[in-house]
């Protein structure tokens, strides 16, 4: 009886000890067992597009994060050669010029955009606009 005992002290003490090293290294563990998991970034928060274009007031000089299709481009060449590269992005319910330094992406394409929101000159009935600081495409 008293090597049953004894047997059995050792296993539970095995199996605390087994706790608390998964509780102390538990990402290590997980990743030796092969079953590591990929940490989770939070995406970034989208703003409405039309909250935008209804109110650049409200969004003057921040740094917003919209969804929208892109419908036109252009580019406006100065007489010094200095270009001014920019897109319209629409999504229901408003659209935004969106000033670039980059290449132009393709009509038609779904974005998720980052910029910072300045407002349209007053009584000249354009669209807001946002200086891009980042942009991906988004699938529909």
């Amino acid at each position: 009886m008293q090597r049953g005992r004894v047997w059995l002290v050792v296993l539970v003490g095995l199996a605390v000890a087994a706790g608390a090293v998964w509780t102390f290294f538990p990402e290590e563990l997980r990743r030796a067992a092969g079953h590591a998991e990929k940490a989770l970034e939070p995406g970034p928060v989208i703003t409405p597009l039309r909250d935008v274009a209804a109110a650049p007031a409200r969004f003057r000089g921040k740094e917003v994060t919209v969804q929208g299709t892109v419908t036109s481009t252009g580019e406006l060449v100065m007489s010094g050669g200095q270009a001014s590269r920019f897109y319209t992005l629409k999504a229901e319910g408003g659209e935004l010029v969106v000033d670039v330094r980059e290449g132009l992406p393709a009509r038609g394409q779904a974005l998720l955009v980052t910029g910072v929101v300045s407002e349209p000159p007053p009584g000249k009935g354009l669209a807001p606009r946002l200086a891009e600081v980042r942009r991906e495409r988004v699938q529909r």
